[in-house]
């Protein structure tokens, strides 16, 4: 989890979706706390290592991982205020390497996995802090990892960090 950890401009190389529509709706979720998903991209990637920085990359480059897909949206209220969320499903070859992974990461400075740049749910690239994060694992061997940060409006720190605790929920694409 990476302190100023930039929604850098990346490469468009993978699979990517952009826009509310053709992916897995979480909306419900979001409903219940008053939001709804604006705009969304995804990427699917074959490794984590060129996605990643600082000691969370270290490790990837000995503890491998299987698999790894970045989401990014935009959720907004009806007063206008609107935030950006990050989610990433790390996957691991086993449960011994994702616990590494979730035990590194979930220390605040220890870098992170890169989050898609801004640029794709049509906002200015929003530096990541890592303040408002969550993380959980799914499968025994998926890392899910979401960070959320305000973009327009006063969203409260506690409600970005429920945010991110919804958005680690949100189902893979």
């Amino acid at each position: 989890m990476g302190a100023g950890g930039v929604v850098a401009v990346a490469a468009v190389v993978g699979v990517l979706a952009v826009g509310v529509a053709g992916g897995v709706e979480p909306d419900e979720m979001w409903r219940d706390r008053g939001l709804r998903v604006v705009d969304r991209a995804t990427r699917a990637d074959g490794e984590c290592v060129s996605h990643s920085f600082g000691q969370v990359q270290e490790l990837l480059r000995v503890v491998p991982c299987a698999g790894l897909e970045r989401m990014i949206f935009t959720v907004t209220d009806d007063a206008g205020s609107t935030a950006v969320v990050f989610v990433a499903w790390v996957e691991f070859g086993d449960r011994e390497a994702a616990r590494r992974f979730k035990e590194l990461e979930d220390v605040h400075g220890t870098g992170d996995i890169t989050p898609l740049t801004g640029a794709l749910v049509q906002v200015e690239d929003v530096p990541f802090t890592a303040h408002n994060y969550d993380s959980d694992v799914v499968d025994g061997v998926t890392v899910v990892i979401a960070e959320a940060e305000n973009v327009v409006g006063g969203f409260t720190a506690e409600y970005l960090d429920d945010i991110a605790g919804i958005a680690v929920r949100t189902p893979r694409p």
